[in-house]
């Protein structure tokens, strides 16, 4: 088992080490970059920067605040072994599909004998981050689709119904996921269903109050990386009205949401859907390709190069050892 433990924290640790060198050496983004810096260096507003920066480490405080709540119903956590469970999660989630590796992370970073509990509480918080992805996004989307499509439209009203209907849907669904999982088990007599059906039982112990906290808290790391959003393009020199940037940046959000890629390879998708949906207010492709190549770099790959010295540091026979 310590070879096993060995190589397993070997290979994060490579595959890490490998791919960051490829995107800071031959990526598109450090290349836009560069190009943004030798072009308009003195022009470049470095006090949002400095803002963008002093929020990554407010959004995983606050993801690790999400993290002390939903494992609450299952055993107490302080805060520095929640933000360690995080940061864990965040780095071997880097390097797997649709992130995956996160459950991973937290699995090996917590107690051997709550494998089913931090299953359930990796995928309630997951759910209500991308739920307020999925709202904020239709919540914008008029003026991300008036900013790409050109679309408009003359009867609010509907345009509000429709909106708001979608909306509620969702949060009915995210309050109702106990009944939804219960319903699954009824129905379903696939034998792969049941097994990861009755991985959400310990949902029945989320009351209101609770979905209320962990969405509450979802909600303010939505605003605190929106604005991050915003900041870095005030750094790259934009100028566009509040509702231009918000719609589009929500629009991205909302996309993105539904890319099933590792978070290191769906950097060359964000860039793309960057420069499309950018490209409709007119800006530059090496602008978009930047902030989206920033945001990448502050808010994942810096948690994550502390997280990989989390988990080389963790004891992962224990995990391995246990049934």
């Amino acid at each position: 088992m310590l070879k096993t433990s060995r190589f397993i924290k070997i290979l994060i640790i490579l595959i890490f080490g490998g791919l960051l060198y490829y995107q800071l050496t031959k990526g598109e983004g450090i290349e836009a970059v560069l190009t943004i810096w030798n072009k308009q260096k003195y022009n470049l507003r470095l006090t949002y920067l400095l803002l963008v920066i002093i929020l990554m480490p407010f959004n995983w405080w606050l993801e690790a605040l999400k993290w002390q709540k939903l494992m609450s119903p299952h055993q107490h956590i302080n805060i520095k072994n929640s933000v360690h469970t995080i940061l864990a999660g965040v780095a071997a989630g880097l390097v797997t599909p649709a992130r995956i590796g996160e459950y991973a992370g937290r699995l090996i970073t917590s107690d051997p004998s709550r494998k089913t509990q931090v299953i359930s509480a990796t995928l309630l918080g997951s759910i209500s981050q991308n739920l307020c992805n999925i709202v904020g996004g239709l919540i914008f989307s008029y003026y991300f689709l008036k900013s790409v499509f050109l679309v408009t439209y003359h009867d609010h009203l509907t345009f509000i119904t429709i909106v708001t209907l979608q909306v509620g849907c969702l949060v009915g669904l995210y309050y109702n996921l106990p009944k939804v999982a219960h319903f699954i088990e009824r129905r379903a007599g696939n034998r792969f269903i049941l097994k990861y059906s009755s991985k959400l039982k310990s949902l029945d112990l989320y009351n209101t109050s609770l979905l209320n906290s962990v969405l509450a808290i979802s909600a303010s790391r939505y605003i605190v990386y929106f604005l991050q959003y915003i900041f870095i393009m005030k750094f790259l020199g934009l100028d566009h009205s509040f509702s231009e940037l918000g719609g589009n940046i929500a629009g991205i959000y909302l996309i993105q949401t539904g890319i099933p890629l590792p978070a290191f390879l769906s950097i060359f998708a964000r860039g793309e859907i960057a420069v499309i949906v950018w490209s409709g207010l007119g800006i530059d492709k090496f602008i978009a390709l930047a902030a989206t190549f920033g945001l990448w770099f502050i808010n994942l790959i810096l948690p994550a190069l502390i997280g990989t010295v989390i988990l080389y540091k963790t004891d992962i026979n224990k995990y391995l050892n246990s049934k």
